[in-house]
Parts: C-alpha cells; sequence; structure tokens
C-alpha cells in the first residue's frame, strides 16, 4: 500500500467534496434570492466532468434540502431546474 496515493487520494476527494458542495450552496442561495436556479451539465470535453459523475449526488443533496428538482436531457445536456417549494 503506497501511503503518498492515499494522503493524494483522499487529499483529491476532499477538494472534490468542497467543490461540489460550493455548487450546491451556489445554486440553494439562487433559489432562495430568486426562487429558483438552474445549469446544465454533459459527458463532453469542454464541461465540467465532475458535476457530471455526480449529478445524481448533486440532485439528491438538493432534494433532501427540500427543494423541487427537474431534470429533462436534451442533446445528450442535462439540464437541471432547481425551485423552492411552494405550499398552495
Amino acid at each position: 500500500m503506497n501511503i503518498d496515493y492515499d494522503k493524494h487520494r483522499k487529499n483529491y476527494m476532499e477538494q472534490l467534496k468542497e467543490k461540489l458542495n460550493k455548487n450546491i450552496s451556489y445554486h440553494v442561495d439562487r433559489v432562495n434570492e430568486k426562487g429558483s436556479s438552474s445549469f446544465s451539465t454533459c459527458d463532453y470535453s469542454g464541461w465540467d466532468k465532475d458535476i457530471w459523475n455526480y449529478r445524481h449526488s448533486i440532485v439528491d443533496k438538493l432534494i433532501d434540502l427540500g427543494f423541487n428538482v427537474d431534470t429533462q436531457m436534451n442533446w445528450e445536456v442535462l439540464d437541471i431546474t432547481i425551485t423552492k417549494e411552494l405550499t398552495l
């Protein structure tokens, strides 16, 4: 077992977790301020691969936080719209 590799892997995963949580926080702030937020992700060069790879975790977290999340696939691009829960 390579201790340096394990340390690097742990460091990478911590940075990834921080990055994804910042993304979630950004959209939560926008939804709380404006009522909705949206973003798109795709498995294609030039797109953020981390957002694509962890899209299900991001959506699950937003739902756990009480937001409505709608996803639509268009031309291999996943569009995600987040709105506040609204009780009528």
